[in-house]
């Protein structure tokens, strides 16, 4: 990950897919692959004092290699846990002229956690560095 002096803009996720990705292909022949992540965090007590769950979801974006596999490999309900950067675009409404914001993740890696079908007990992962082997 690039640094920049003084900054960082990493995020990490583990969720479910709500839905099936969506790729598509710009007029270059980059592919993008979009799907929204569900995760869930803790939003007070009920009057029992168990603890209430929100969900969030949150829109992931992924590119080129990366988002041909997440197409090939990702379905809905599938865990993941994504690695990126969150990012901000920006246009004016084509209509109203009013400004409009959409905020997501581009995703830099992607780890499956469910098992693979032909492996029960392997997730696999995509994108980023391979890792060198650790000594533990």
């Amino acid at each position: 990950m690039l640094a920049i002096k003084g900054t960082l803009n990493r995020v990490e996720l583990i969720g479910h897919l709500g839905a099936d990705p969506e790729m598509r292909f710009l007029s270059n022949g980059k592919a993008v692959c979009r799907f929204n992540l569900a995760t869930k965090r803790i939003s007070g007590k009920n009057e029992q004092g168990d603890r209430n769950y929100e969900t969030e979801w949150t829109q992931i974006e992924a590119w080129e290699q990366l988002a041909e596999q997440c197409n090939s490999y990702l379905h809905k309900g599938r865990r993941v846990l994504i690695s990126g950067s969150l990012r901000t675009d920006s246009w004016a409404d084509k209509e109203s002229g009013q400004a409009r914001y959409r905020t997501y993740v581009r995703a830099r890696e992607v780890l499956f956690l469910d098992p693979r079908s032909d492996q029960p007990n392997a997730p696999a992962e995509v994108g980023g560095q391979e890792e060198e082997d650790l000594p533990f």
